[in-house]
């Protein structure tokens, strides 16, 4: 019988670094927000649009019932305005909507936006899956 000096890890590396690539391929690196909206569908996202969304940026939410979120912070329209009006002009500011919230909501956001000048604003939408 043979005496084992050592214990050869190589097969237990090779095991492991195959089971980080299958974890690191199957998760969902998706940021997405904890408020409960449902977000509009489209029939297709435009990958530039995708890449600018990697910058730090600003998240604004309208919820079903017309409430306004600042980075997931409840504010009025008031104040929602005052803290976009301290923001640099080539801020990106994401805009989340729910499909059950009014237009109105939504209207009143882009005035603020458009009155600040405000250039770099994205409307976040979901790809529709195909059936």
């Amino acid at each position: 019988m043979k005496k084992i000096d050592s214990l050869n890890l190589v097969p237990f590396i090779d095991i492991m670094l195959v089971l980080l690539v299958i974890v690191l391929t199957t998760a969902s690196f998706i940021n997405t927000s904890k408020l409960p909206i449902a977000i509009p569908q489209v029939e297709q996202n435009s990958s530039k649009n995708q890449q600018e969304l990697k910058k730090k940026n600003i998240d604004i939410t309208i919820n079903a019932k017309g409430e306004y979120f600042f980075n997931e912070d409840l504010m009025s329209l008031q104040t929602l305005k005052a803290q976009l009006a301290i923001l640099p002009k080539d801020t990106p500011i994401i805009l989340r909507g729910d499909k059950g919230s009014n237009l109105d909501s939504f209207i009143q956001i882009f005035d603020i936006l458009q009155n600040l000048k405000l250039k770099e604003v994205y409307v976040l939408v979901e790809e529709k899956k195909k059936n």
